[in-house]
């Protein structure tokens, strides 16, 4: 039986311009990094294309996805992400 290989987290965090709460979570997000590796895809909700997540995080951001799950919503911390990492 070949071993498993671990699983590698995919992170998406919606953000958008001139966000003090989003500079807090991508910061947020490096000290997960130390502990973690994960893909991160960010995604500014006023980019064209984006008009979807713009309706949806308008007054939420930023906001996180963890393999396309929901796990923070206007406010990302460290301890929040770690803890939902830990459940993959």
């Amino acid at each position: 039986m070949a071993a498993r290989l671990p699983q590698v987290a995919r992170l998406i965090l919606f953000t958008g311009p001139n966000c003090s709460l989003c500079d807090v979570a991508k910061l947020e997000l490096a000290k997960v990094r130390q502990s973690y590796q994960f893909d991160l895809e960010i995604v500014n909700i006023q980019d064209k294309g984006q008009e979807k997540w713009k309706k949806k995080y308008v007054y939420w951001i930023p906001t996180l996805h963890l393999d396309g799950r929901e796990i923070a919503k206007g406010h990302c911390d460290a301890s929040t992400m770690l803890k939902s990492m830990r459940h993959l």
